[in-house]
């Protein structure tokens, strides 16, 4: 299982890495990962150090050493099936290509309009580039994202624990959480700027902030920073709205996923990718627009008929992104592969 990024650093491409490999290991399937910063975990193989870069709108950690490149080719050499999670992004993924093991190759982002262009226009080289690959897609936003390709893209979605987000204790029908990376295209400056808004008809709601980045003082807001996982899911188990102000490059929303895991109702912008995830479980507001955010969550929040709506349909349409569905999805794709190959 390959990662072009840190597995160090928390990120919806390593978490889906890590977790399909813990799914593949429960399974009775040998599976390990390989990625810069993997040293702290056990049964990965470390690519090397990475170094912060702007990939996707956003900052990502990656490695560029030819070190690293060598450690992943080395890494790889016995193994059945090679998947390499976001193909596109150097230099641990690019050394996983071609090697003339039965790979599968999977495209987790919504790219930059750049990124659809060198699509388009590089068709055949990128073709090249990738090999003899089977791809697949985490949802119809990153599918639709590299179909000038010509690739026959799987659409199989990202995965997360349903259960493990089931947490028994008081929720606080008038806490709204955020989980994000201070990163623009995450939206927290957004919801930080609407807040008052809310406050002003609804005093008694409280905003709890999960994530790194600055802290200002704003009445009803409360900042974690950087906390655990066990800590994240007590955070979403007792909040009674998870909100996604995310202004862009998203493909799927896992934290959408977790929020509806969690038994909250969801507030989103209403990026494709957020929509697809809900499926009308959400109030979705239009991206960018701070009064608009405003608005939907003082909806939510003033109506407890509402949100127990909204939280009752969430859970029960977030089943079909539960690991136990996923994973089985995954290894037959595996299956065939490599009984592909063998033929």
């Amino acid at each position: 299982m390959i990662s072009p990024y840190a597995l160090d650093v928390p990120g919806g491409v390593q978490q889906q890495v890590l977790g399909l490999v813990e799914q593949l290991r429960r399974h009775g399937h040998e599976a390990f990962a390989v990625g810069p910063g993997a040293g702290s975990i056990a049964g990965s193989v470390d690519a090397g150090r990475s170094l912060m870069f702007p990939v996707n709108r956003s900052r990502a950690p990656i490695a560029l050493s030819p070190m690293a490149a060598r450690r992943v080719r080395t890494a790889v050499a016995g193994a059945d099936v090679v998947h390499v999670h976001e193909p596109m992004v150097p230099l641990v993924g690019w050394a996983a290509l071609r090697t003339g093991r039965p790979t599968v190759v999977t495209f987790h982002a919504d790219p930059s309009p750049l990124f659809r262009a060198a699509y388009r226009w590089g068709r055949g080289l990128v073709r090249r580039f990738l090999g003899d690959v089977v791809a697949t897609g985490v949802s119809r936003t990153a599918r639709h994202a590299v179909e000038p390709l010509g690739l026959d893209v799987v659409e199989i979605p990202n995965a997360v624990d349903v259960s493990s987000f089931t947490i028994e204790g008081r929720r606080d029908p008038r806490r709204v959480a955020f989980v994000g990376r201070p990163d623009p295209r995450k939206g927290r400056d957004l919801l930080l700027s609407a807040w008052p808004a809310v406050r002003s008809e609804v005093p008694e709601a409280r905003l709890v902030v999960v994530g790194g980045g600055e802290s200002p003082p704003i009445e009803g807001v409360e900042y974690l920073g950087r906390v655990s996982e066990a800590e994240k899911r007590s955070v979403l188990a007792g909040s009674g709205v998870f909100c996604a102000p995310n202004r862009g490059g998203e493909s799927f929303g896992i934290t959408v996923a977790e929020g509806m895991a969690a038994g909250c109702a969801l507030v989103a912008s209403d990026l494709g990718a957020f929509e697809d995830v809900l499926g009308g479980t959400g109030v979705l507001f239009r991206n960018g627009d701070a009064a608009g955010l405003a608005g939907a969550l003082k909806e939510v929040l003033a109506d407890p008929g509402l949100r127990e709506r909204l939280a009752k349909g969430s859970s029960a349409r977030v089943e079909q992104y539960d690991w136990g569905r996923v994973i089985s999805r995954y290894v037959e794709l595996y299956r065939l592969v490599a009984r592909g190959h063998s033929d």
